[in-house]
Parts: structure tokens; sequence; C-alpha cells
């Protein structure tokens, strides 16, 4: 009787699901709902884990696509830079030979350069010359000459007019003899249309009495020696100059024209001058060793000792 009052209090208790379900048979107070689950695992977590693993994922192709986009890159880069090298070498090799080709016709150009700068020099000085001459002119009137000189300044114009050296050669002694300056810068004038021929002429004027005559002379002359190729006209001709001249501005513009001349025969020059009698041409020279060797003229076997221990390459 007791067991049957239990049972029957318990049945009371259960009610039935429409399902027929006996989960949902307890009454609210004891029933315990159960969450969905998937594979034993709640839903709710399930679904943060598949987000987690979505991340992960995420990120990994992202890391993925960029590391491929940079090997990409690289790659396009090597490529570029070897169809460059390729491309330069290519250049190189096709430049090669134009260079040795250029050898010999760069050192004709060079020679035919010096001439164009010897042309042009002469060319400023004649302008120049002329310039003076027609300053002279205001005041000058060829008949106020006497009649050797006039004729000596009619037959130096008429040498420039017809471009005839041998005629200003034939006029020269006679000219640089004249007491008129007009005339002896009419000298200068024509010996500066003929270049470096006209060297030995235009040696005379460098020593005139008169100061324009002189700067235009050795103006002249510069010009000319610069044409001069050969070392060793060039070398006579500048020592024949240098010992002339007795203005010190003039020596050193004109010893610079001895620089391209090697060592040894620009110090076998400045030696000259040192123990020459023109003692203003000799400052000059000693300045000008100095400069070659770095140290000051003691003597000519110095001079000799420094030579053979800075020989020439």
């Amino acid at each position: 009787m007791a067991r049957f009052t239990q049972k029957t209090a318990q049945s009371s208790m259960l009610r039935t699901s429409p399902t027929g379900n006996d989960r949902y048979a307890r009454c609210p107070e004891e029933r315990t709902p159960q969450k969905n689950t998937l594979l034993g695992r709640p839903l709710q977590e399930t679904g943060k884990i598949s987000g987690g693993w979505r991340m992960v994922i995420g990120k990994t192709a992202k890391f993925v696509l960029t590391a491929l986009l940079f090997t990409a890159i690289g790659a396009v880069g090597a490529l570029l830079c070897e169809d460059l090298f390729r491309r330069g070498a290519g250049e190189e090799r096709a430049q090669a030979p134009r260079a040795e080709a250029k050898t010999g016709v760069d050192e004709a150009r060079d020679k035919t350069v010096r001439k164009k700068t010897a042309g042009n020099k002469r060319a400023r000085r004649r302008s120049s010359t002329g310039a003076r001459q027609e300053a002279l002119g205001e005041t000058f009137e060829e008949d106020a000459l006497s009649g050797m000189d006039k004729a000596c300044y009619e037959g130096l114009q008429k040498a420039i007019d017809d471009e005839n050296y041998a005629l200003v050669a034939s006029l020269l002694d006679e000219a640089r003899r004249s007491s008129s300056k007009e005339v002896r810068a009419k000298a200068v004038e024509a010996l500066s249309w003929f270049g470096r021929k006209a060297l030995d002429g235009l040696t005379l004027f460098l020593a005139d009495p008169d100061e324009d005559v002189r700067q235009d002379a050795c103006n002249a002359f510069e010009s000319a020696l610069s044409e001069v190729e050969d070392a060793q006209e060039k070398s006579q001709n500048a020592i024949a100059a240098l010992e002339t001249l007795e203005d010190r501005e003039q020596l050193d513009s004109l010893i610079m024209e001895i620089n391209d001349l090697s060592d040894a025969q620009q110090i076998d020059i400045v030696m000259r001058l040192i123990e020459g009698p023109n003692k203003t041409a000799g400052e000059a020279a000693r300045e000008h060793y100095e400069f070659i060797t770095g140290e000051e003229y003691e003597s000519p076997e110095a001079a000799q000792k420094w030579l053979r221990e800075n020989p020439e390459e």
C-alpha cells in the first residue's frame, strides 16, 4: 500500500509530452533543458570556434598572397635588370671598336682645334692692332711721313692687302730702324697676319722703345708661337723672345706658352734665362722653375739631378 502510494505520487507529477518524448515529462522545476549540440559540443561554442578558424585562414591567405606578390615583383625586377645589363654590355662592345677607331681622328681633330684656336687668337691680335691704328689715324696722316717712311708704310699696307709675306719681310729692316712709331706699328700689324712664319720678324719688335708697339708685338708673337707643334722649333723661338723682353708682365705671359713642352725642355729654357744677362727674364724663369719642380733653383747640376730623379712617363 505504501509502495503504491509513492508511485501514484510520482506519476501525478509527470505529464505526457505531445510527442511522447519523456525528456519533457518532468515538471518545469525539475527539468533542465538540454542545449542543441553538434558533435557533442554546444552550437554556440562551435560557432565561435568556426569563426576563429575563419580568421586564421583569412590571415594565412593574406600572408601567402602578399608573399606571392613580392616574389612576382622581385622576379620582374630581376628580369628587367638582366635585360638592362645585357643592353649595357652590348653597347660597350659596340662602342669599343668605335673608340679605337676614334684615336687617330681625335689626334687630327686636336691639331685642327689648336690651329683654329691660334687662328682666332691671331684674328683678335690683328683686330686689336687695327683698332689702335685707327685710333692713331685720328691724329696721324700718311702725308706727314717723310719720303722713305711713307714709302715703307704704303708698302706694308700693300703687303697686308695682297697677303704678301715676302714684301713684308723685305721691308722689316727699314721699318724697324724707322723713327716713326706709326711705321713700326704697321710692320707689327702686317706680321700678325702671317702666323708662325712671322715669328723671327716679330722678335725684332719685342724690344721696341714704344710700349704699345712692344705689346702688340708680344701679343702677335704668343699667337704665332701657339701654332708651332715641333718642340725644338718652339723652344728656340721661345728662348729668342724671352731673352729679348724686358717687361715682367709680358715675360710671365709668354713663358706660359712653353708649358706644353717636356719638363727637360722647359728646364733647359729657364736655366738659360737664369744664367743669362737678362735679369728680369731670369726672375721670371726662377718662378717658372719652381712651378715645374716645386723647388727653388740652385744650380744647373741641381736641375739635372731633379730631372734624373723625376723622369717623365
